[in-house]
């Protein structure tokens, strides 16, 4: 049973995964790229340098907890994109009639992990022979732990079954107490107990959730979610926050990406002192926001020319969600654009005018994105990378002026 079943998951996975790759090879491409070291070979390094120091000596509960959680949302992310691959399709919802043993399915499940994280799994390998190397027996005994917890933070991803990350939280906790306390019995005590609890709460969570089961359809009758209740906003405004809530982790990551490097920037700012070299940083910042957020335009226009068959039926307005659409993401890009020319309003370091005139700018560009976004076919990123390089460029060369 369990070779038939894997290998149907497998074929699932290799089709999924293809495709997933052919979209987005870009992206895994550019990021390799950006790790110190050589290309390939550096993610490789730094990953494993990140899964070592998780148990290293000297840095605390609160280093070995810290770092315990960027390895699990670290792990989840990496999972995420593939949720679909992983989880079989609608096939799996056939085999759930199936008398199937449930040690058949957890084997199965296991070798679906292990599939994913494969590229991962030479940077683990690499960090648990400098751990057990360098840091002795516990540490290397509690190395495969932290790895196992990761394991279990991405089968609640997978499932979406949230609640196993309390148990990974007090894990990772319990791990951070251990390798900070005196070499003794009680520390092996600890890992004991975070490897049993590792074990039994996922199946104990399984348990709940189909338990729960029995009473959360009784329940759903009297809940209104806030996002659906008439008038709470503009219909095309909850259309379009449900395409992106469609895809969390795409529409999650640029935004995210995109505050985050505002909030460098700005930082990086302050400590030039606004010197010559404060400028340049903000127009590069302001393009690279513009390139990041311009990608949810195909996720936005994607939805609705699936839907074009219903909206050709309504009595829209001409070029309806594509004003609808750059609207929204011009309204989104006023955060990140805030954050980032905040310091200098209130320091005095840039001229209003010069702040006030970027902004805009960035503006105009994340409209003249949108038509390399979705129109740019195999050569969209080639185009939007020139259109950003030619208004960094532009922008520039007037403000020295």
């Amino acid at each position: 049973m369990y070779g038939r079943l894997a290998r149907l998951r497998l074929h699932w996975y290799g089709r999924e995964g293809i495709g997933l790759l052919e979209r987005h090879w870009q992206w895994a491409l550019l990021a390799s790229l950006l790790v110190p070291g050589a290309p390939i070979v550096g993610p490789f390094l730094a990953f494993a340098a990140l899964l070592g120091a998780v148990v290293a000596p000297g840095i605390g509960v609160p280093g070995h907890v810290g770092l315990a959680a960027v390895i699990d949302l670290a792990a989840m992310l990496w999972v995420l994109p593939q949720r679909r691959a992983l989880r079989g399709g609608a096939f799996m919802a056939y085999v759930g009639t199936l008398p199937v043993p449930r040690p058949a399915r957890l084997a199965v499940e296991a070798t679906m992990l292990a599939v994913a994280n494969g590229p991962l799994l030479p940077a683990a390998g690499l960090a648990a022979m400098r751990v057990a190397h360098a840091q002795g027996a516990y540490p290397a005994c509690c190395f495969p732990v932290v790895l196992g917890l990761a394991v279990v933070a991405q089968h609640a991803a997978i499932g979406r079954r949230w609640a196993l990350l309390g148990g990974v939280g007090v894990g990772d906790m319990l791990l951070a107490v251990g390798l900070d306390a005196p070499a003794g019995g009680a520390r092996w005590g600890v890992l004991g107990v975070v490897l049993a609890g590792a074990v039994a709460v996922p199946a104990v969570m399984a348990r709940l959730a189909v338990a729960g089961g029995r009473w959360r359809p009784r329940r759903e009758g009297r809940v209104v979610p806030a996002f659906d209740r008439a008038g709470s906003m503009a219909p095309a405004l909850r259309v379009q926050c449900g395409v992106l809530a469609a895809r969390p982790v795409v529409s999650a990551l640029r935004v995210g990406a995109a505050v985050a490097l505002a909030l460098g920037v700005a930082r990086l700012v302050v400590l030039f002192d606004f010197d010559s070299r404060a400028v340049p940083a903000m127009i590069v910042a302001v393009a690279a926001i513009g390139l990041l957020l311009a990608g949810l335009y195909r996720i936005l226009a994607d939805a609705h020319r699936a839907a074009a068959g219903y909206l050709a039926a309504l009595p829209l307005p001409p070029r309806y969600w594509p004003l609808r659409d750059t609207g929204l993401l011009m309204l989104v890009n006023l955060v990140p654009l805030a954050i980032l020319f905040r310091p200098q309003a209130r320091l005095g370091g840039v001229s209003p005018a010069i702040a006030a005139g970027l902004a805009v700018a960035g503006q105009a560009l994340l409209v003249l994105l949108r038509w390399p976004v979705l129109h740019g076919g195999r050569h969209r990123l080639v185009l939007s990378l020139l259109l950003a390089v030619g208004w960094s460029g532009a922008a520039m060369a007037a403000v020295s002026r």
